[in-house]
């Protein structure tokens, strides 16, 4: 019996051994995989799910003038948050949050009758004004510290078209703040740290930091005293004349530096939001016009520089002419031919002659004017490193057909940017260089060391300095018998040309509407600055010469005053004479300010 029942109890017992056997097997097969071949791997997943990843966000940098007075800056700011389910009065918060947020209680009201646990009221708030809110103890509303602060703009519309805005998240969305938004942007950094499956640190576990870095530094070319006097002066004659608006550049001829760039309207980038998008626009840079016969300048180079025309040449002298069956009028302003029966080529851009500078447009040629344009760089963006830029429109001389070439001749029928026409007469002043314009100097990173510095870059010499040396005489005869002559400055030798053109609209000129301009260079002596003023649509008064050049010598004088450039009273471009007292200053004030019947502009 006992036989018999070992017999059929053995092969289970065999099964069940086996069994054991094969899973002790298994289990010291798996013991081995685990500790020894990958143990290693195993091990470092292990300690990957036990570290936590914090972000630790770089402040972004600064962009500050030639001088480092700051354009854009970083502070400490804070975020306003609310839980609107939890808001007992959405009336009363949002009117006592309103003023402190600068936004209407209505929207406020709006957001926080909307619901939801969570929901920005506004972001990068002030220190300041995130500690009153904290003080109201307003149920539903908390503060939170941005982790990358603010970006601000103190000097608030000064220079604001250039220097641009930044994004709620930091990101730059226009001008300087989006075209070096990678340099401007902090370094992200790490906190890598040993914690339990809730996130919670582990008691003594590894903590390894690395740190965010902040944003590089913006060194621009511009000065921030110029630059407030020409958004000044542009919106005092922009307002004088009742325009639509304008644009100034004042450039250093030697080195193609803008020192200040303006445009009227502007915004102020600290609440950029409250302005048309229109108001951001750089519209030296971005919006090409016909220039008129500040662009006479550009015919003249052309016809001396070839060779096709001498000083001594002579054209006729004429209030009409008719070409490819249109007539080309001079302008009605009072100012004749040169008393004879033919005029020169210095008489035709001191009169500012549209019938004269179409004569010599047409004896230059088509092929000789569109090389000289494209020499001068018309056809394409100058380079400058803001974002937008327009490259003008030029056509070529196959599309120049009927009269064309001759109201080239005289700055219609081509568009350029103010920058574009301020770069062609910089050429001129420094001997015939077409420089790249620079508008920053240099980029620092947050310790300090230069990342990238940007020198004076010649991009094509243009005409040869014989050509530029005449050029500018016939600049300095413009201001002293022509139609500049308001841009005289006693004490000062002036060179510039005025320009009034017709407002193109959809291919149609506009009957009444016109760009007044002026464009100069000081002084004409010792050339190192070049200033352009353009106004659009002046009502009343709109030649160049009663509009733009006054504001010019406004600006003339503010940077003679600024770069300590005192008057020469034995300058033969002098007209009148003006008494100066050039007694010691007064405490406190600059050493090369003006005394008398022309003190210090400011």
């Amino acid at each position: 019996m006992k036989e018999k029942e070992l017999r059929r109890l053995r092969p289970r017992a065999i099964f069940i051994f086996w069994t054991i056997f094969a899973i002790a097997a298994g289990l010291i097969v798996r013991l081995y995989v685990v500790q020894v071949r990958d143990s290693s791997s195993l091990s470092a997943v292990a300690a990957e799910e036990q570290k936590s990843y914090i972000d630790v966000l770089g402040k972004r940098g600064n962009i500050v003038d030639r001088f480092g007075v700051p354009f854009a800056v970083n502070i400490a700011a804070s975020a306003v948050a609310a839980n609107p389910n939890s808001v007992k009065n959405p009336a009363a918060t949002a009117r006592a949050l309103a003023p402190l947020l600068h936004r209407p209680a209505a929207a406020i009201e709006a957001t926080l009758r909307g619901g939801g646990a969570f929901v920005y009221l506004a972001r990068e708030v002030p220190k300041a004004a995130a500690a009153k809110i904290d003080r109201l103890a307003l149920p539903g509303i908390s503060t939170r510290p941005e982790a990358t602060g603010a970006e601000i703009s103190p000097q608030g519309r000064v220079g604001s078209t250039v220097i641009g805005f930044t994004g709620e998240d930091d990101q730059g969305l226009s001008g300087i703040e989006f075209a070096f938004d990678a340099q401007l942007a902090g370094k992200q950094g790490e906190i890598i740290e040993d914690t339990d499956s809730s996130g919670i640190p582990i008691p003594f576990g590894r903590r390894r930091v690395i740190p965010a870095r902040a944003g590089d530094t913006i060194i621009l070319t511009l000065d921030r005293t110029l630059q407030y006097a020409a958004d000044r002066v542009l919106e005092q004659t922009v307002r004088a004349h009742d325009a639509q608006g304008g644009s100034v550049v004042v450039m250093r001829a030697s080195s193609g530096e803008i020192l200040a760039l303006a445009n009227y309207p502007n915004f102020d980038p600290n609440h950029y939001t409250d302005f048309p998008e229109a108001a951001w626009r750089d519209r030296a840079i971005t919006d090409p016009y016909e220039p008129g016969s500040t662009f006479k300048l550009i015919t003249a180079t052309a016809a001396l520089d070839s060779g096709k025309v001498t000083l001594d040449d002579t054209f006729r002298a004429v209030n009409r002419i008719e070409i490819g069956g249109y007539t080309i009028w001079n302008a009605d302003d009072g100012l004749l031919a040169s008393g004879r029966n033919v005029e020169t080529l210095d008489d035709i851009v001191t009169y500012s002659h549209n019938v004269g500078a179409a004569q010599v447009a047409l004896r230059i040629g088509k092929q000789t004017m569109y090389d000289y344009i494209r020499r001068f760089g018309f056809d394409k963006p100058t380079g400058v490193d803001l974002p937008g830029e327009s490259a003008g429109i030029v056509g070529t001389p196959d599309n120049w057909w009927g009269s064309r070439l001759a109201t080239i001749g005289f700055g219609q029928g081509i568009s350029v940017t103010p920058l574009q026409l301020a770069r062609a007469y910089c050429s001129i002043a420094n001997g015939g260089l077409l420089m790249r314009p620079l508008i920053v100097r240099e980029v620092f990173d947050s310790s300090g060391r230069v990342v990238q510095r940007y020198a004076p870059q010649v991009a094509e010499r243009v005409m040869r300095p014989g050509t530029a040396a005449k050029l500018l005489a016939i600049l300095r005869d413009v201001v002293r018998r022509g139609t500049g002559e308001s841009a005289q400055i006693p004490g000062y030798a002036i060179a510039g040309k005025t320009g009034t053109a017709q407002i193109v609209v959809n291919g149609e000129y506009i009957q009444g509407a016109y760009t007044a301009s002026f464009i100069g260079i000081v002084p004409a002596d010792r050339p190192q600055y070049v200033i352009l003023v353009k106004i659009d649509r002046p009502r009343g008064a709109y030649y160049g010469g009663l509009v733009a050049a006054p504001a010019f010598k406004d600006l003339a004088k503010r940077l003679f005053w600024r770069e300590g450039i005192m008057p020469r009273f034995a300058a033969r471009d002098n007209t009148r004479r003006t008494t100066f007292d050039i007694s010691p200053s007064p405490a406190g004030a600059p050493a090369s300010a003006l005394q008398g019947n022309d003190a210090s502009p400011w």
